[in-house]
């Protein structure tokens, strides 16, 4: 059995994606920082030293696990099928949103773990950094369920089959005589985008 396939290889032959390891490692860093953040401000507000070497140790977790994630993402990037251009577009920011937000998280997570780095512009820091992978969160949904990326073609509307239309409009679909919907106009079509 074939473990990765390659870009071009028919999803439905039972080998499994290189693009498919980014969405399975995504969430530990996200559970992990946004609850050690949220973990972090409840031992702040209640003195609780205990808990906030927990949210750090959390947060070291989540900067691993980040990393990870990171290196599935490229691998992504540069082997996933079609997708529209909004979320070609939307890649760039999401990549570098999440980027950003794992190296202030390591950088928070370094000063933690200093004997004075618990301070207020630590925190800030650190929410700064949950908003980030929030935001990078957020744009990766929108890349697979707006932009279908990495999406079976076979399992898109038809104007997402043949690849992204670098900003075309879709048409709706066309009444056929008789007033029966029909086939969906569209541009002439182009070769999927491959990075």
């Amino acid at each position: 059995m074939v473990l990765l396939a390659d870009a071009g290889a028919d999803p439905s032959g039972g080998m499994f994606p290189p693009w498919e390891f980014h969405p399975a490692t995504v969430h530990f860093p996200i559970a992990f920082l946004l609850g050690a953040v949220a973990l972090d401000l409840y031992a702040w507000r209640r003195g609780r030293t205990d808990l906030a070497r927990t949210a750090t140790a959390l947060m070291g977790a989540g900067v691993v696990t980040g990393l990870v994630a990171v290196a599935t993402g490229l691998l992504a990037f540069f082997t996933v099928r079609a997708h529209t251009s909004m979320a070609h577009d939307q890649m760039y920011w999401h990549l570098g949103l999440n980027a950003v937000a794992i190296v202030l998280f390591a950088a928070v997570f370094f000063l933690r773990r200093r004997p004075a780095g618990s301070g207020t512009g630590v925190r800030i820091a650190g929410l700064l950094a949950a908003a980030l992978i929030a935001a990078g969160g957020f744009l990766g949904g929108r890349i697979v369920y707006r932009g279908g990326a990495g999406v079976d073609p076979q399992l898109l509307a038809p104007e997402l089959r043949g690849g992204h239309g670098h900003g075309e409009p879709v048409m709706p679909p066309k009444p056929e005589p008789g007033g029966q919907p029909g086939g969906v106009e569209k541009p002439a079509p182009k070769a999927p985008h491959e990075h």
